[in-house]
C-alpha cells in the first residue's frame, strides 16, 4: 500500500447545487511512498457571479477570477495531474460528482467506475464509534493545522496530512490498497442503510 499513488482532491464552488453551480478553485496533492510529492492549484472563472453566501464561506470573489481560465480550459491539465492516482478526499462524493458533471459537459467523458477513497469513511475505520465527519473535527483529532481553510489548496494539503495519519493507523489492519478500498466500501454501504 505504501507504493500506491494517491491524489487528494478538493474543489471550491459557487454553491452546493450539483446541477447548476460550478468549480471556481481546484487543487490536488499527490502522495507517494507516504509523503506529499507534488501540488497543483488553479482558480477558475465561473460563467456567472459568485453568490454572496459562497463568498462568505470561502472568500473567493468575482474580482479574483476575472482573468482566470474557464473550467473547460482547466480540466485537461487537472485530470492529467491526477493521472492514474487513487482519487482521495474528504466527503469526496461531492467533489467527484461536480468534477464528473464538468467532464461530461465539456468533454463527453466521466469518472464512472473510478476508484476513490474518502478520509471521512477511513477515519471511521480507525475510530468506529466516532460520529464526527467534518474536516475540522479530524484536524483536531489528528492535531493538524490548516492554512487557508475553505480554499482548495489549504483543504487538500490538510486532508493529505489527515490521510497520511489515517493510513499509518490502518497499516497493520489492511495490507493492500484493495483491502482498504473494500473496507471503505463496506463502511459506505453501512452509512447508506
Amino acid at each position: 500500500m505504501r507504493e500506491a499513488a494517491f491524489c487528494i482532491v478538493d474543489l471550491e464552488t459557487t454553491g452546493l447545487d450539483l446541477t447548476t453551480d460550478t468549480i471556481i478553485n481546484a487543487a490536488a496533492v499527490k502522495i507517494k511512498k507516504g509523503r506529499i510529492t507534488k501540488i497543483y492549484e488553479t482558480y477558475v472563472k465561473p460563467p456567472t457571479s459568485i453568490p454572496p453566501e459562497s463568498i462568505q464561506f470561502h472568500g473567493i470573489t468575482d474580482d479574483m477570477l476575472v482573468d482566470k481560465p474557464s473550467i473547460g480550459e482547466v480540466l485537461p491539465e487537472f485530470m492529467t495531474f491526477i493521472g492514474d492516482s487513487m482519487i482521495t478526499g474528504h466527503h469526496i462524493n461531492f467533489d467527484l460528482k461536480m468534477l464528473d458533471r464538468h467532464l461530461r459537459e465539456n468533454y463527453d467523458c466521466n469518472l464512472e467506475g473510478a476508484p476513490w477513497l474518502d478520509t471521512m469513511l477511513l477515519h471511521k475505520l480507525v475510530m468506529e464509534n466516532n460520529t464526527s465527519t467534518q474536516l475540522d473535527d479530524l484536524l483536531n483529532v489528528y492535531c493538524i493545522d490548516c492554512e487557508q481553510r475553505h480554499r482548495a489548496l489549504g483543504d487538500s494539503i490538510a486532508t493529505a496530512k489527515v490521510f497520511l495519519r489515517i493510513l499509518h493507523e490502518l497499516s497493520n489492519s489492511y495490507q493492500t490498497l484493495n483491502d482498504l478500498y473494500r473496507a471503505q466500501q463496506d463502511m459506505s454501504r453501512k452509512e447508506n442503510m
